[in-house]
């Protein structure tokens, strides 16, 4: 790709990870009540010989004893189990089936696109026995296609990283939407998700401005990046601008966007920056 590996090669793909604390703290005062009671009653002497007789009765306090307060009830919340824990769904119209390390134990787990009432979903099945699912509603069709990405493409790892999978939706002619899949840290397969926004979706579109996806490998890592291209007048110069991608887990990880280029005009701007470019999956436009 023209200027892709010297821009990537500068750019620093920082992964920073937030630790986010939450506290909840209440405090319960028990308040100490009392009441006096002093009824004092004075009976005046009388008017006979009789001694003078006075009745006092002594002051009487009563404390409430302090309020208490229950300890909280033991938490009786499960930890749930993936979604799609029993498999695939009766009455699902099964599409393409992967086979491929995607947990990273060098073990093939077995990947299966399919529709169950009219929503597109991806299950996996782990060599080790797990089953979980996910529904990927992109696209305006009931079915996306899937494919394995080696996103995490490292040269000369030890352990291989697994692979993560890669759906695309169909929308109008010469456009389609993606996502990526990999597992959460209990082994769920789950789409990727833009922290606090949502799926994460790419774009693939060969209509003006152009966008889509290129992968590129470089010192040792392949970086892929999601691409724009446009035209300020026909038959103009074309501004390329380009952001790298990465993840951790199922979050996505957006580096800011590269500084932009320019490029001439001709068949090329398409093809680089308007589909897939260089990654595992072919391009849905050639």
């Amino acid at each position: 790709m023209i200027g892709f590996s010297k821009r990537l090669a500068l750019s620093v793909v920082a992964i920073s990870g937030l630790m986010v604390s939450c506290s909840d703290s209440q405090s319960v005062g028990s308040g100490e009540t009392s009441s006096t009671v002093d009824p004092v009653t004075t009976i005046p002497a009388a008017t006979t010989t009789t001694a003078a007789v006075t009745t006092s009765s002594a002051e009487v306090t009563t404390t409430a004893p302090p309020a208490t307060v229950a300890p909280p009830a033991p938490s009786t919340t499960a930890v749930s189990a993936c979604d799609g824990a029993d498999g695939i769904a009766p009455g699902a119209t099964i599409g393409s089936v992967l086979r491929g390390d995607i947990d990273g134990d060098l073990l093939d787990d077995t990947v299966t696109e399919y529709s169950l009432d009219n929503v597109p979903h991806v299950h996996a099945f782990l060599a080790t026995g797990g089953h979980s699912d996910a529904e990927v509603p992109i696209g305006s069709a009931e079915r996306v296609s899937i494919s394995f990405e080696d996103f995490d493409y490292a040269l000369g790892a030890s352990i291989k990283p697994p692979l993560a999978v890669l759906a695309v939706g169909p929308t109008k002619a010469g456009t389609a939407q993606f996502t990526f899949l990999t597992l959460t840290p209990q082994s769920c397969i789950r789409p990727w998700q833009i922290d606090g926004a949502g799926m994460f979706v790419g774009r693939i579109s060969t209509d003006g401005p152009y966008e889509g996806m290129s992968c590129e490998i470089a010192a040792g890592n392949r970086y892929y990046a999601l691409n724009s291209a446009e035209q300020a007048v026909p038959g103009g110069d074309w501004t390329i601008t380009q952001t790298v991608i990465n993840h951790n887990f199922t979050t996505v990880l957006l580096d800011p966007p590269l500084p932009a280029m320019t490029m001439p005009d001709g068949p090329d701007v398409q093809t680089m920056y308007g589909d897939f470019y260089g990654c595992d999956t072919p391009a849905m436009f050639p």
